[in-house]
């Protein structure tokens, strides 16, 4: 039985990094709808922007596909930010994951 209350360290950092990750995504959802809006407009942008660069047009799917990505990029970017900066509010030092 002891065994199994034994949490290594990385087990435990695991954890935190979870439950932060769910905090930022909930944040994201329920109350920075600004942000959440300013990230669909940066992916529009980027979308565009990518059609330009590289002298290729994309069909309305297509260019539906990417902008997708783009934002749930971003919106995994903003959590793994959320979880890393609580990291290290709580323990004083930097986090490199």
């Amino acid at each position: 039985m002891e065994e199994l209350k034994k949490v290594s360290p990385s087990q435990k950092f695991e954890n935190l990094i979870k439950d932060y990750l769910n905090q930022g995504k909930e944040k994201l959802e329920n109350d920075l709808v600004g942000t959440r809006e300013a990230i669909k407009i940066i992916a529009k942008d980027k979308t565009r922007n990518f059609m330009r660069t590289m002298d290729f047009g994309l069909n309305e799917e297509e260019r539906n596909c990417l902008h997708q990505l783009i934002i749930t990029s971003m919106y995994q970017s903003f959590c793994y930010g959320y979880g890393i900066g609580k990291i290290e509010g709580e323990t004083k030092q930097k986090v490199r994951l």
